[in-house]
C-alpha cells in the first residue's frame, strides 16, 4: 500500500493556457480534409504537448515523480536520502524549474508556481498530501506574477541544511542567488539559468529568448489592466537583472567567456 514519505512537491501552471484553448480548436477544425494527415489537429498544441514530453525526459533524468493534467504539471521528489544527497536535492529542484522555465520560455509559454516539502503520499494513481495543497495555494493565491514562489517549510528546511554547512562552496555561491525575497515572498530565480552555459553564444541566446518573449506578452496584453502588469513586472526584474549581471562580469568576472564589447552590447535587450 502506498505510504507517507517525505516530498519536495512543485506545481507549476502554464500562464494563459484557458484562453488559447479556442485558439487550438479553431486550428484544429480548420484543418478538415479526412484523409489528411494533419485531420483536425493543432500544430500549435502539439507543439507544447512536445514541451511537456521533454520536460518529461528531463524530470525521469532527476529521479521525480509527475502527474500531468491539463495546463498543470506536479513534480514530487522524495529528500530522505543519503545525508550527502540530501542538500544537493533542495538545489536541483530550483534548477529543474529554471531548466523547465526556460524551455517552456522559448516557445511564448510562461509559468507560475509554487514549492512545499513534507509529508506527502505520492502514488502511480494518487497524490494527496499537505505539500500539493500548499503548493498550490501559493500557485494560485500569492505568486500573482510568473515566478515559482517557495513556502517557509522548504526554506526552514534549506535553511537547516546551509546550517549543517551540507552545501559545497560552489552550491552555497548559487543558493546565495537562485532565490529572491520582494516584500516577505521567495521565489525562484529563473534568470539564474543563464550560468548553464558556459560560452557566451549560448548566454546571448538565452537573455534574448526572455527579452523577446517579454516584449511579445507585453505588446499582446497592453491595455489588458489584469493581465498587462505581470508581464511588466516581468520586464523590471529582467531588467534588473540585465544591469546587474553586466555590473557584475564587467567589475568582478570578467573572463574569456565574455569580450568587454560583447558584453556591453547586450544592453540592447533592455526592455523599454
Amino acid at each position: 500500500m502506498p505510504k507517507y514519505t517525505k516530498q519536495i512537491v512543485v506545481f507549476l501552471d502554464i500562464l494563459g493556457f484557458s484562453n488559447m484553448l479556442p485558439e487550438f480548436e479553431r486550428e484544429a477544425l480548420e484543418s478538415n480534409v479526412v484523409d489528411d494527415d494533419s485531420y483536425h489537429e493543432s500544430s500549435s498544441l502539439n507543439r507544447l504537448l512536445e514541451i511537456f514530453q521533454e520536460s518529461i525526459r528531463w524530470i525521469n533524468e532527476r529521479r521525480c515523480n509527475y502527474y500531468l493534467f491539463s495546463d498543470n504539471i506536479c513534480i514530487t521528489i522524495d529528500y530522505v536520502v543519503e545525508e550527502s544527497e540530501q542538500a544537493g536535492l533542495f538545489l536541483e529542484i530550483m534548477q529543474l524549474v529554471n531548466l523547465l522555465n526556460y524551455e517552456f520560455i522559448k516557445e511564448g509559454y510562461f509559468i507560475r508556481g509554487g514549492i512545499d516539502a513534507g509529508w506527502f503520499l505520492d502514488s502511480r494513481k494518487m497524490a494527496a498530501g499537505l505539500p500539493l495543497l500548499e503548493a498550490y495555494r501559493l500557485e494560485s493565491k500569492v505568486a500573482i506574477y510568473p515566478r515559482v514562489v517557495v513556502s517557509e517549510g522548504f526554506l526552514k528546511l534549506l535553511a537547516a541544511l546551509r546550517e549543517s554547512e551540507s552545501f559545497s562552496k560552489d552550491d552555497e555561491y548559487t543558493l546565495d542567488k537562485i532565490l529572491i525575497e520582494e516584500e516577505g515572498i521567495s521565489y525562484v530565480n529563473s534568470l539564474l539559468y543563464i550560468q548553464n552555459f558556459e560560452d557566451s553564444a549560448g548566454k546571448v541566446d538565452f537573455l534574448n529568448a526572455y527579452s523577446d518573449k517579454i516584449r511579445a506578452a507585453l505588446l499582446k496584453f497592453s491595455g489588458n489592466t489584469r493581465v498587462g502588469p505581470k508581464y511588466e513586472w516581468s520586464a523590471e526584474r529582467f531588467n534588473g537583472f540585465l544591469e546587474d549581471y553586466i555590473q557584475r562580469q564587467t567589475e568582478y568576472e570578467l573572463s574569456e567567456t565574455w569580450r568587454e564589447a560583447e558584453l556591453l552590447s547586450i544592453r540592447d535587450f533592455k526592455i523599454n
